[in-house]
C-alpha cells in the first residue's frame, strides 16, 4: 500500500480495540528481531519486530486515589461490554468514549448500522473529570493526549531507540481506530506524511491473503574471520539454501518462483550481543567477508555511535527462501470530476481542539476521489473506520484511494 503511494521508509501503526502494534519497515523490507519476548518468557525465533502496547478504543481511563493522576489502559473495556458509548452495558471510561464526546466520532458507525450512545459515553467520561476537578471535554482530551502519548512512546522504541530517525520515515495508520489517531501521532514524531489505506480495518486481512511463504534455516557458526575464508562461509550459505529451499519444496512453491536472501549474525570479539546483518550474495561472491564487516561496522555505528572496525566474529549463519507473493491488482479510484471536495460532505459538526470547539467538516471517503484535498479540522467516515484530520493539516487522495496527510503548506 505504501510502495504505491510513493513511500519504502515507514513507521507503522495499527490500533484496535483493545492493543496498538507498531513496526518499521526500511527500504520496503520490515525489520526483524531473533528473538522475542512473550510476557517474562524469552523464545528465541525469528520475528518481525513487532511492538505492542496496551492502547486501544477500549482502554480505560481512572484516577487512582492515591497519585490523582489520569491513567489509561492497559485495562480494556473489551468488546462486551465494551466501551459505554456502545450501549451495551458499559460504564467504565474508554478512549472511545473520549472521541465521542470530543466529536471526533460520528452518532453511528459501521455504515449507520450501530448507533453510538453519547449520554453514557458522557456519563463514564464525567467520572474522569470529576475526580480532577476538570471540565469534561478538558478531562476527554486528556485521556486522548494520553493514550496518544502511549504509542508515541512505542514508535519510539521500534525508531529512535534502534538508531532511525523518525523524520525521515511516513507513518500508515491502520486497524478500526489507527486513523482516528493518525494525524496527531505524525504531528508528535514528525513523520509526515501520514498515511490512511483505503479500507483501514481489514488492513491486515489483505496482507495476511497476499504474504508469502517464508522458511529460514540457520545454524550456529561462532569464528573469527580470520579464523574461517570467504569460501568455507559460501559453501555453509549454499548448503543452508538448499534446506529452506526443500521446506517450500514440500509447500509446492516451484524453485522458479522461489528467491533466496542470506543474513550473518554478527559482533566484535568479546562482545556480548550480536547484531544481523543483511547480506547482498553477489557483493560477498566479489568482495568475501570483507563487505560483511563494513556491513556490521555501518549498523554498530548507527546503534552505538562508534565501531571499532577490527575483531570481527560470525555468531549465526542464516538463508530464507521466500515465495511469491500472491499477484493481486490494485485498485485505482476515479480522479475527482471537481476540486471542490464540497460533493462528498455530509454533514458539519463541531469537535474539540486545541482547548476549543472547532467547526469541522463530515465527508464521506466514498465520495471523495482522486486529488481531492481535505483541510482540516475534518472527518472522513467510511464503513470500517474514521478519518480526523487536524486544524491546519490536508489529507490529500491519491490515485489508490490513500489518504496522505501532511501540515498545511497554505
Amino acid at each position: 500500500v505504501a510502495r504505491q503511494a510513493g513511500y519504502e521508509n515507514l513507521l507503522t501503526l495499527d490500533m484496535g480495540g483493545t492493543s496498538t502494534d507498531v513496526a518499521l519497515i526500511e527500504d520496503g523490507a520490515p525489520r526483524l528481531r531473533r528473538d522475542t519476548a512473550v510476557g517474562d518468557l524469552t523464545v528465541r525465533a525469528s520475528s518481525l519486530d513487532v511492538r505492542t502496547v496496551g492502547a486501544g478504543g477500549g482502554s480505560i481511563a481512572f484516577v487512582p486515589e492515591l497519585t490523582g493522576a489520569l491513567r489509561v489502559g492497559p485495562e480494556s473495556a473489551g468488546a462486551d461490554p465494551g466501551p459505554a458509548a456502545y450501549g451495551r452495558g458499559g460504564t467504565d471510561p474508554t478512549v472511545t468514549d473520549a472521541n465521542l464526546v470530543l466529536g471526533y466520532l460520528p452518532q453511528a458507525l459501521l455504515g449507520a448500522e450501530m448507533e453510538m450512545d453519547l449520554a453514557a459515553a458522557t456519563q463514564a467520561v464525567r467520572k474522569v473529570a470529576d475526580a480532577l476537578g476538570l471540565g469534561l471535554k478538558e478531562s476527554a482530551a486528556g485521556i486522548v493526549a494520553i493514550i496518544n502519548e502511549a504509542m508515541f512512546g512505542a514508535l519510539r522504541l521500534v525508531s529512535i531507540q534502534q538508531g532511525y530517525d523518525p523524520r525521515n520515515f511516513a507513518l500508515v495508520a491502520f486497524g478500526g481506530a489507527g486513523p482516528l489517531h493518525a494525524n496527531a501521532l505524525a504531528r508528535l514524531m514528525e513523520s509526515w506524511p501520514a498515511i490512511v489505506p483505503p479500507s483501514p480495518g481489514i488492513l491486515c486481512a489483505y496482507g495476511d491473503a497476499t504474504t508469502a511463504l517464508r522458511n529460514e534455516a540457520s545454524r550456529t557458526f561462532v569464528r573469527r574471520f580470520a579464523d574461517t575464508s570467504d569460501g568455507e562461509v559460501r559453501a555453509l550459505f549454499a548448503e543452508l539454501a538448499e534446506q529452506a529451499a526443500r521446506t517450500l519444496d514440500e509447500e509446492q512453491v516451484p524453485r522458479d518462483q522461489q528467491s533466496v536472501s542470506y543474513e550473518v549474525d554478527c559482533r566484535y570479539h568479546g562482545q556480548g550481543l550480536q547484531i544481523p546483518i543483511a547480506v547482498d550474495i553477489d557483493r560477498y561472491d566479489r568482495e568475501g567477508l570483507a563487505a560483511i564487516a563494513r556491513a556490521f561496522d555501518r549498523e554498530h555505528d548507527k546503534l552505538f555511535t562508534f565501531a571499532l572496525g577490527e575483531g570481527h566474529e560470525l555468531v549465526n549463519l542464516r538463508a530464507v527462501a521466500e515465495g511469491a507473493t500472491t499477484d493481486v491488482e490494485p485498485m485505482r479510484v476515479a480522479p475527482a470530476a471537481d476540486a471542490d471536495p464540497a460533493a462528498a460532505a455530509i454533514a458539519e459538526t463541531a469537535i474539540w481542539v486545541d482547548g476549543g470547539d472547532r467547526a469541522a467538516t463530515v465527508y464521506d471517503r466514498g465520495r471523495l476521489g482522486a486529488g481531492h484535498r481535505v483541510a482540516g479540522p475534518a472527518i472522513i467516515l467510511e464503513m470500517d473506520s474514521t478519518t480526523l484530520v487536524l486544524p491546519g493539516h490536508v489529507g490529500e487522495v491519491d490515485g489508490w484511494g490513500n489518504i496522505v496527510i501532511r501540515p498545511d503548506a497554505d
